[in-house]
């Protein structure tokens, strides 16, 4: 009796570890997005936003601030992505990131769409103009990343139409290609950052300054402390959903949405 209840035991043992096994080697083939330096990330998904905070899905705490009334539509149409917040234009609505100092680099990332061509609207941008401020933006008929003592590089955009959208900036190096625009995982434009550091002190999403606020959509906001490699930058531009990845068990990444589902 003792031995069949420990080969009863030893057998469960067996198929638990078989199944962990195959479900890890499941996500871990599965693609997410990359979270090596990643100290900022804005979901958007109702269940992270109450109605003046957004949760920070980092774990480092930098939830964001909400201004005036944002409305939560679906989010970009290439994955699974949840919600993602409207903005009319209007001055008072935007989402406030905390102050975070000065970067030697750093890596923004977001979903991004301009509804309305017409003048400067923010997209993940600085408030003011001083030395290593950067205004991440639509302007025109163009997304636009200006750097106060680097340079504007761009790219012409669409109306009504999502774009997955990257920029690096590393004034620690500083040359002509310190500062980089990537546009749905490819590289567009690169210029000198200059040799300010980033100033990460006053970011607001969807939002500059003296009436530049977007008219347009914003999700998936991410802020990384480093430059994303272009390995990298493809690889969050291809992803189909915002599961979180989570580490639990030897180091080997599962995720969020697969434990769910499993549940």
């Amino acid at each position: 009796m003792i031995i069949m209840f420990r080969n009863h035991l030893l057998l469960i043992a067996i198929v638990t570890i078989a199944f962990l096994t195959v479900s890890i080697s499941q996500v871990a083939n599965g693609q997410e997005f990359v979270t090596d330096g990643l100290v900022l990330y804005y979901s958007f998904d109702k269940d992270t936003v109450t109605k003046n905070k957004v949760t920070d899905l980092s774990g480092e705490g930098n939830d964001g601030k909400i201004e005036g009334k944002l409305k939560s539509i679906d989010g970009p149409p290439k994955g699974d992505f949840g919600q993602a917040f409207e903005y009319v234009g209007d001055a008072d609505c935007y989402v406030e990131i905390p102050a975070l100092g000065d970067w030697e680099q750093v890596s923004i990332e977001c979903w991004a769409m301009e509804n309305s061509f017409g003048g400067i609207q923010g997209i993940v941008s600085t408030w003011m103009w001083e030395p290593g401020k950067v205004h991440f933006k639509f302007e025109g008929n163009q997304i636009q990343v200006h750097k106060n003592d680097g340079v504007k590089i761009s790219m012409n955009a669409e109306a009504e139409k999502w774009y997955h959208i990257i920029y690096t900036s590393d004034p620690k190096d500083g040359g002509a290609k310190s500062l980089k625009l990537y546009v749905d995982g490819e590289l567009i434009q690169e210029g000198a950052a200059g040799k300010a550091p980033e100033n990460m002190k006053e970011r607001r999403v969807g939002s500059e300054h003296n009436g530049r606020f977007l008219i347009g959509a914003i999700d998936e906001v991410r802020i990384y402390d480093r430059i994303l490699e272009e390995k990298e930058v493809k690889q969050n531009s291809e992803i189909k959903s915002n599961n979180m990845p989570v580490d639990p068990l030897d180091k080997l990444t599962t995720s969020w949405g697969y434990l769910k589902s499993r549940m």
